[in-house]
């Protein structure tokens, strides 16, 4: 008996030998999966905000061919002097001393235009046409002074045709997706500037939003005026 229990033991040793760095290989790949699915999609989310994706072939800024408003302040400006602007093509220059908010405006809310400055939503309208503009950018880079917005702060928007100011009437922090956020059919003009909240989370992800409502209160108003021929 004895010797069948001292070959018994040697039989478990090599079982042992055999079956524990099985054990630890398959906890070890289980537990690199867990990094990985936790890990790869975090580092992505930062390179892109970082870097951005590439953009397409055709998809350009265009930041040269932007000349801002010297001329005279009016109360109306025909419509036939507004150049509509292009995606990506930068149309105005928005500036806030008090929140040291200094950007670039472009018509699109592309990857690029938001890596490069403040981007428009083409769905909403242009300054000077007693309609809601809708403007956002990154809460980390152009609009990371709006986490000191205060109602009372004037913001100076500089397009090609026009100057404007708008004071701060209201702040919200929404949903993302909520619908009432912006009214495209308001009777009155307001610039809306919107960006992620928190600020500073640690997450790229967040599904709420600050709304930042501006009222116009300087800036001619677009005329929808005819030529005559």
């Amino acid at each position: 008996m004895a010797i069948n229990k001292s070959k018994a033991r040697k039989i478990k040793r090599r079982l042992a030998y055999f079956y524990f760095p099985v054990v630890f290989a398959i906890i070890g790949f289980f537990f690199a999966q867990l990094m990985l699915k936790t890990i790869v999609p975090t580092y992505r989310d930062y390179r892109g905000m970082a870097f951005g994706d590439p953009p397409a072939f055709s998809e350009q800024i265009d930041k040269k061919s932007f000349l801002a408003y010297e001329g005279k302040e009016l109360s109306t400006f025909n419509n036939i002097s507004v150049t509509l602007p292009a995606i990506n093509q930068q149309y105005a220059e928005l500036v806030c001393k008090e929140l040291d908010i200094e950007a670039p405006v472009f018509w699109s809310e592309s990857k690029l235009a938001l890596k490069s400055g403040v981007g428009t939503y083409e769905g909403s309208n242009l300054p000077g046409y007693g309609k809601d503009i809708l403007m956002s950018a990154h809460n980390t880079t152009y609009f990371k002074g709006l986490k000191n917005v205060k109602t009372g702060d004037v913001f100076t928007l500089t397009t090609t045709y026009a100057k404007f100011r708008y004071e701060v009437k209201d702040i919200k922090i929404l949903k993302a997706d909520d619908a009432s956020a912006v009214n495209y059919n308001a009777s009155k003009e307001t610039l809306v500037l919107y960006t992620c909240y928190p600020f500073n989370a640690l997450s790229s992800v967040s599904e709420q939003r600050m709304f930042v409502y501006c009222e116009k209160i300087a800036g001619p108003t677009v005329k929808n005026w005819e030529v005559d021929l």
